[in-house]
């Protein structure tokens, strides 16, 4: 027991050192392990064969995650996820596919929408709260790439993918569109892992409506199901894979519509009034003002104060005390971007700048929280200010 015990610290410790994403963390390492009965330098080859196994194995899920890129595709002319190039840089941009050199190839989801004639793009043209979807199969996105630049990354392969939009965001004037994609990889036993990798420019934790998150963990959980019948078929033949996930995709797209559909029954101000509820804007000031150390983030990507407040509260600053926004955030997601390096601790300095500025706003009646309404009225055109 002492020895398992050993061997399954360290491998915890290892996939700590590296980074790995806690939702992918195994549940037991499979090891071919040989117990010398005679000591000396056997037992010694025996223990570095069985760390060294461990080892293999934690760069194995190590790499399947490093290639997961939050919102970003795999280049397989950069041999990564994380060159330029490799995320939308535009809200409304989903994933079409490889050029023939491996380089992702984005497009707006609108105008994709519009060549291809979707039967209702005339309601999203109109300005009617509707989703549109499109599944497109794996095979179909690699229809330009040359053989030369490959067919598969290292660690995952797309199945296909849904094409969603446009949703509403938190605190935006426009609103977004994802290539939500589902990727087939091997687990860190070599077991068969189907995954839902959205694509976009945009976190789909800042989308309005709460319950599309929902939506994709739900899926998630079915994948996960469906992953072990999967491995099964495998195991006894082989198995169009693309083919056994056609209906899960066209069941979620349906899904997506369906929300869409049932959220556009409800009145405009119904919605705007749902919305409020989910920002919590009136504890802004008072949650900054009594902000314990380990409660104020910075946000590496946006250079914001981020408050966490209680009940789930999420409130955004600038770092001279201005609301920008407040959302309600569960705490896995809190947790999933302080572990993804978007949100740290604030150092010492920044929280010390942060708290006066706070205190001098509540002191001079400053202290009024942002609207997220009123911030969509000013003009987006470049230089110039709202």
């Amino acid at each position: 027991m002492a020895a398992v015990k050993a061997l399954a610290d360290m491998a915890h410790a290892l996939l700590k050192v590296e980074g790995v994403d806690p939702l992918a963390m195994p549940r037991y390492l499979e090891l071919n392990l040989r117990v010398p009965l005679d000591g000396g330098n056997d037992i010694r080859h025996a223990a570095g064969t069985a760390v060294e196994q461990i080892s293999k194995r934690v760069r194995e899920v190590r790499e399947h995650e490093q290639a997961l890129r939050q919102g970003a595709v795999y280049s397989y002319f950069a041999g990564t996820s994380h060159a330029d190039g490799c995320r939308p840089t535009e809200p409304r941009q989903v994933f079409d596919g490889y050029s023939s050199t491996g380089k992702p190839v984005f497009t707006d989801f609108v105008t994709m929408a519009i060549e291809r004639k979707h039967p209702h793009i005339e309601q999203l043209l109109a300005g009617e709260e509707v989703v549109l979807t499109r599944v497109t199969m794996g095979r179909v996105l690699r229809t330009q790439q040359l053989a030369e630049f490959g067919s598969n990354s290292p660690v995952f392969k797309i199945l296909g993918q849904v094409d969603a939009g446009l949703f509403r965001v938190l605190g935006a004037a426009g609103r977004c569109a994802f290539s939500f994609q589902l990727l087939r990889g091997t687990t860190l036993e070599g077991r068969v892992r189907l995954r839902l990798h959205p694509v976009g420019a945009v976190d789909p934790m800042d989308l309005a409506d709460p319950a599309l998150m929902q939506i994709l963990s739900r899926f998630q959980r079915h994948l996960d199901v469906e992953a072990l019948r999967l491995q099964g078929l495998l195991q006894s033949g082989e198995v169009d894979e693309e083919a056994f996930v056609l209906p899960m995709l066209q069941e979620f797209a349906e899904r997506l519509q369906s929300r869409t559909r049932n959220t556009g029954r409800r009145t405009q101000h119904g919605l705007e009034r749902s919305e409020e509820g989910q920002r919590p804007t009136s504890r802004a000031y008072p949650d900054a003002g009594e902000a314990s150390d380990d409660a104020i983030l910075w946000d590496l990507d946006q250079n914001t104060v981020i408050v966490l407040g209680g009940k789930g509260r999420v409130h955004v600053f600038t770092p001279q005390g201005k609301h920008v926004t407040s959302v309600m955030m569960q705490g896995h997601a809190i947790e999933r971007r302080r572990h993804m390096g978007r949100w740290r601790l604030a150092e010492p300095e920044e929280r010390g700048e942060f708290r006066i500025h706070i205190k001098r706003l509540i002191a001079q009646g400053q202290d009024s929280p942002q609207d997220d309404r009123v911030t969509a009225a000013p003009s987006t055109e470049p230089g110039k200010q709202g």
